[in-house]
């Protein structure tokens, strides 16, 4: 088993990082979920607005993450270390070519976003780009030393699948994570919805979280949580 230190890293590396906001989401959480709560074997279909359109053949979700990860390590080693900012122009603009803010969104609350105005849509997909955003520089790139390694990647029609071995440390052991990303061909390139590790999918973790706190307290509440988290983080 991954411990949690190393599952919260890797978590990180997608930009899909739990987030904990009171209710603690197992996976059996999840498969307990309505139906339309769920994600369906082929997240494509209802998932993404607009019709789909096919990748071209030479195109490579693999290279593709590679080139991204390699160009943050480069925008973040130009700002001081422990002075690094997640909300910095430049950071915003490498992450937000492997991660599409608005799919992820969309995504994890599911049937819920069906109900939202355009301005609660607006207000998730911002206040969760600045939580992922935040979290991914202090729990990735605040480490001493980490290597990720792209292994390989498979296509289906619009989705594909990379793997990936993430190296670090933890509690002053090496540790080394096996990661599979989920993409989808999305406005002419390749953009990460969801994570798996130990066989938990970071997306499902964050829809039964969601989920049940929206069921619970309503959206309204959903959003102040976040904000009250961000507020933390940024003290």
């Amino acid at each position: 088993m991954i411990d949690s230190g190393s599952i919260r890293l890797v978590g990180a590396l997608c930009g899909a990082l739990v987030l904990t906001l009171g209710v603690r989401a197992q996976a059996a959480e999840s498969a307990a979920e309505p139906a339309a709560a769920k994600p369906a074997q082929k997240t494509t279909k209802g998932a993404s607005a607009g019709p789909a359109t096919p990748p071209p053949a030479d195109s490579s979700p693999k290279a593709e993450l590679k080139k991204s990860n390699d160009q943050l390590k480069k925008v973040l080693q130009k700002q001081p270390a422990g002075k690094r900012d997640p909300r910095s122009g430049e950071v915003r603009k490498v992450v937000g070519q492997f991660l599409d803010f608005e799919e992820l969104s969309r995504r994890a609350l599911a049937r819920h976003w069906d109900t939202l105005t355009p301005k609660q849509r607006t207000d998730f997909v911002n206040t969760l780009r600045d939580l992922v955003e935040s979290n991914y520089i202090k729990q990735i790139h605040g480490q001493a030393d980490y290597d990720l390694k792209f292994d390989k990647e498979t296509k289906e029609g619009n989705e594909s699948t990379v793997t990936a071995t993430l190296t670090t440390t933890s509690k002053g052991k090496k540790v080394n994570v096996a990661l599979e990303y989920k993409l989808l061909w999305k406005n002419g390139h390749w953009v990460i919805y969801d994570v798996i590790t130990d066989e938990q999918s970071l997306l499902e973790n964050y829809r039964a979280e969601f989920n049940k706190i929206i069921n619970k307290d309503g959206f309204d509440a959903l959003l102040k949580r976040m904000r009250k988290k961000l507020e933390e983080k940024t003290e």
